[in-house]
């Protein structure tokens, strides 16, 4: 976690087809044979773009998973689904970012990536293998291309990054979402790359129905992490790129594009044991390196502090920030940054951190034994809070908090417990924290989805979190000899 500054998102609507003529001609898209709008970047300029992008991604991801057995059997997965595309000799890379979050990708260039925190959710082979179809094509269909040629002026990076990386929470904190960046594919695009998908399972041999099953799982995840934070759950948002089309009508697409395969459901191969056998193990969550979230607490063992988020706060961390998510859009951002010895907290938030901001007026005040400074400041539309706390003569910790003009005073009080929680930790207490696990079990005679659950580290809605991590409806049941997945402390 290092600092960073909270991002504005920009959201651009795709050129209609007829628009081609007026602007860089039409050519015919190479994944569908459709007619569209002529890329103006090149082959070559592509790839330049995604080599480039690269290393800003696996800066963003916390790199990539340490995992060479996993990675290669990925890699197996990847260069299958690539045989049945236009484009069956590539090149593709593709790794697996070592990151908690929902997230999977392409970059121009053929570079692929899926994030362990997808592999987790995922429940059989063929359902990674539909994502990272999906990806695969929006690489061959020219998507990114594309979407440069939609925004003229904007940096050739820009368009990249933000194209293929969308604007969920992680990108939010990272930086990838806004400030010039473009925000994400067009839902046609989205639709596009999803027929694609489903096309190449079924052409590698994979059940085409995979994908619908996937995006299924994804949905229920969000929903569930609405209902912890007992927000709203809009459909239309996910972490697999929050702009994608809403996931219900993804999924009937989907079923629709696996029925148009003449594939019957589970004619092909969906190799579930075989994906089992990969992800037990797998780390699951934050590496502790990075800090951890336990529940609604988050530790960090090596930096030796901790914060408490407040009921119905939901926390993201990623290696450059955290994120604390509240009702009705209440956001803080926590994050830590050097600071020159001998410079007095109160004065490094006015003239380091904020300079040059129009504050209220300075607050000094103490959490914890550690002096602290605080001021306020509009940022955008939000009713932004800045606290720089002192955690040592040359180390400081910030909180920017921020509250939607609907939402008046009623997440005050919530968001000062949050900033009091911070906390020095002990040594032991530092040593006692422990990465968690995927790990994979056989339901025995008797177990249920609740006494599954209670096995999990989680202390609140156990058995919804077995429930959609391993794919079940919300009163399904596991079956005796069922191997599943469950979350523990190792």
């Amino acid at each position: 976690m290092i600092s960073s500054v909270a991002a504005a998102f920009v959201r651009l609507r795709s050129i209609p087809l007829a628009a081609c003529l007026l602007a860089a001609g039409c050519a015919t898209n190479p994944a569908t044979g459709e007619r569209q709008l002529a890329p103006i970047m090149s082959a070559e300029q592509e790839a330049r773009a995604g080599a480039q992008a690269h290393p800003k991604i696996l800066e963003v991801y916390g790199g990539a998973y340490q995992d060479q057995k996993l990675g290669g059997y990925v890699a197996d997965i990847t260069a299958r689904v690539v045989k049945a595309t236009n484009r069956p000799d590539g090149p593709y890379r593709v790794t697996v970012l070592d990151s908690p979050v929902v997230n999977a990708f392409a970059l121009p260039g053929g570079y692929v990536y899926v994030t362990r925190g997808l592999m987790a959710l995922a429940n059989d082979e063929a359902e990674l293998a539909s994502v990272i179809g999906h990806e695969i094509g929006h690489v061959n269909a020219r998507h990114s291309a594309q979407r440069q040629t939609a925004a003229l002026g904007t940096s050739l990076l820009g368009a990249v990054l933000g194209a293929v990386v969308g604007s969920d929470a992680l990108n939010q904190i990272a930086g990838l979402g806004g400030q010039g960046l473009l925000a994400s594919y067009s839902r046609d695009q989205e639709y596009e790359a999803d027929m694609l998908g489903v096309r190449y399972l079924a052409g590698s041999d994979y059940d085409p129905y995979a994908a619908a099953g996937f995006l299924e799982s994804m949905g229920a995840q969000q929903a569930l992490n609405a209902k912890v934070r007992n927000a709203e759950y809009d459909a239309s948002r996910n972490d697999w790129l929050a702009s994608h089309p809403g996931t219900p009508d993804r999924t009937a697409a989907a079923v629709e594009h696996a029925r148009g395969t003449g594939v019957a459901p589970g004619q092909q191969a969906r190799n579930r044991n075989t994906y089992l056998n990969a992800i037990d193990g797998m780390l699951y969550g934050d590496d502790p390196k990075q800090g951890v979230v336990r529940d609604r607490e988050f530790i960090h063992p090596e930096m030796r502090f901790a914060f408490n988020a407040p009921p119905r706060f939901a926390i993201t961390n990623s290696a450059r920030a955290v994120l604390v998510e509240g009702p009705e859009g209440t956001v803080a951002q926590f994050d830590g940054a050097k600071k020159a010895t001998g410079v007095e907290i109160g004065d490094y938030l006015t003239n380091v951190w904020a300079s040059g901001v129009r504050l209220s007026p300075l607050e000094r005040f103490t959490v914890n034994g550690m002096k602290a400074a605080t001021a306020t400041t509009a940022i955008g539309k939000y009713r932004g809070r800045l606290v720089a706390i002192e955690y040592a003569p040359d180390r400081v910790y910030r909180f920017l908090t921020g509250t939607l003009p609907q939402a008046g005073n009623r997440y005050d009080a919530a968001l000062h417990s949050l900033i009091m929680s911070f906390r020095k930790i002990s040594v032991a207490e530092a040593q006692s924290v422990k990465p968690l696990r995927v790990a994979i079990v056989t339901v025995r005679k008797g177990d249920t989805a609740e006494t599954l659950g209670r096995r999990m580290i989680y202390s609140d809605f156990q058995a919804e979190r077995f429930r959609v991590l391993n794919g079940l409806g919300p009163n399904a049941q596991p079956t005796a000899g069922q191997r599943v997945k469950i979350v523990v402390g190792k």
